[in-house]
């Protein structure tokens, strides 16, 4: 057994060296696999935006490279001015039992990128200096393995700034207007592809606070406190969730004028979310607040802390058809930054013109039979609850854009709309009596504690709180007008 212990200390230095010396091998392929791949992601969006190696230096346990990323000054409209060139440093270490300043690591690489500021200006690193101080303003760290899958920890440090070091940037004479932003930075870990089209993790995101005085009587107080985002993302498609979701949650938002003007939210959750279904899909995003506290001394009346609650939804829409959509939204916005480098403007006009009408039937297209949205508002307090549910299916075989009037879009459309509202909530407010308009026009109906409108559309039968409403003979065959709304 001993001499078995003996034999492992004696080869282990020397299976890790090995192991060691062969990740090195590989260490600038890796890393100029991940630039490629980030200039891949930055050409789906940002054109004038290029990154590359600049230098590499292998060593024994880490090397050491630098890349720059260039922005092209047509970005800017100005084709005179140099180039703008951003530095970044990198410290690779090689693998498999790695040891860096954020802990030890097991893989073959940990590619560790800071900003370089030596490469830039003395008047862009003094900025640097006063928002950040000593600190790096952004730290990247890409633990690579031998599948597929990365794990990427990024930092963006805090930073805070004022408006005299604002007048000092710009040179502009300082105000008696007050100002001051500061943000406690941003701290992520994730599990992603290379590719970036699947990402699993959670960024933090510090607290944000903005005060602000314009030198009279109106003295601005937001804060945004720590929050989280979480992603379970199985696929991302040019920055378009097709599968998976996405949850952000604030714990507490507030304002104040100090004019006697308070609005606090607590507990906000913000969803956005996608799922295949045998080659459809299905999208919704959700906006939920748990507590909504308004205090005015101008209202006139109180309001009563709220919970509120929004969801839209989209189901049945072909996921071939919804990929055309986001690579046209791609090309619509390609057209419109390369407008500001191009030379003939009427050419380029002609360019964005024909990519947003390419866009809007790209989404008319979209709307099939079978697609079904959904809308849903509801406020609920101490007093009662309100809502507005909207529920809309389009029945016909034909596509959206191939319908010609009115009356036809009425008949492939099916659904409901229904607001109800309890009366304690209208109790000692102006809508109190505003209410009684729709009552006498028959747009709402009183019930013995609600008011409520119902509207139910089915094969161009439409029904208002039970009543039928000829509006097709109202409508008659009105023109649907494509060509005037989208520009078609």
């Amino acid at each position: 057994m001993k001499k078995i212990l003996l034999l492992i200390l004696i080869l282990a230095p020397a299976i890790w060296a090995g192991a060691t010396w062969f990740t090195s091998q590989n260490t600038e392929a890796v890393l100029d696999d991940m630039l490629a791949q980030s200039n891949q992601q930055i050409s789906e969006t940002v054109p004038f935006l290029t990154i590359e190696k600049k230098s590499f230096d292998k060593g024994f346990t880490q090397s050491a490279a630098q890349s720059v990323i260039t922005i092209d000054p047509a970005f800017f409209g100005n084709k005179e001015m140099p180039p703008i060139t951003i530095g970044f440093n990198h410290t690779i270490y090689h693998g498999p039992l790695m040891m860096t300043p954020n802990g030890i690591k097991t893989g073959s690489s940990y590619i560790l990128t800071t900003l370089d500021q030596a490469s830039l200006s003395e008047e862009v690193q003094s900025i640097i200096t006063t928002l950040f101080g000593d600190e790096e303003p952004f730290v990247s760290g890409v633990t690579t393995g031998t599948g597929d899958m990365i794990d990427t920890d990024v930092t963006f440090a805090p930073f805070s700034i004022n408006a005299a070091q604002i007048a000092e940037f710009t040179g502009e004479d300082l105000g008696e207007e007050q100002f001051e932003f500061s943000f406690d930075g941003i701290t992520g870990d994730f599990t992603s592809n290379v590719e970036g089209t699947i990402i699993n993790g959670v960024m933090k995101l510090g607290e944000i606070n903005i005060k602000g005085n314009d030198g009279d009587d109106i003295d601005i107080n937001f804060t945004m406190a720590p929050s989280t985002i979480d992603m379970d993302v199985d696929e991302f498609y040019k920055s378009s969730i097709l599968d998976g979701k996405i949850t952000m949650t604030i714990p507490s938002f507030l304002f104040s004028d100090g004019k006697g003007t308070d609005v606090i939210f607590k507990d906000l959750y913000i969803v956005s979310s996608a799922e295949h279904d045998n080659g459809l899909m299905n999208a919704s995003a959700i906006f939920d607040i748990d507590t909504v506290h308004i205090k005015s001394s101008e209202a006139g009346f109180n309001f009563p802390d709220s919970k509120v609650h929004m969801k839209g939804s989209i189901s049945g829409i072909e996921r071939t058809a919804v990929i055309k959509l986001i690579d046209l939204e791609q090309e619509m916005n390609m057209s419109q930054m390369s407008m500001l480098s191009g030379d003939d403007a009427e050419i380029m006009s002609d360019e964005i013109l024909s990519s947003m009408l390419a866009y809007y039937r790209a989404l008319g297209d979209i709307i099939k039979q079978g697609v079904n949205t959904q809308s849903v508002l509801e406020i609920s307090n101490e007093t009662g609850n309100a809502a507005v549910h909207l529920d809309l299916n389009y029945t016909d075989a034909k596509q959206l854009f191939a319908l010609k009037t009115v009356k036809e879009l009425a008949l492939a459309l099916q659904g409901s709309l229904a607001i109800t509202i309890d009366k304690s909530m209208l109790t000692g407010t102006p809508l109190e009596e505003v209410i009684a308009m729709p009552i006498m026009m028959g747009f709402a109906v009183e019930k013995e504690e609600r008011y409520e409108s119902i509207a139910n559309l089915n094969a161009g039968e439409l029904l208002l709180n039970g009543q039928p409403v000829p509006f097709l003979d109202m409508i008659g065959d009105e023109p649907l007008a494509w060509d005037e709304i989208f520009g078609m």
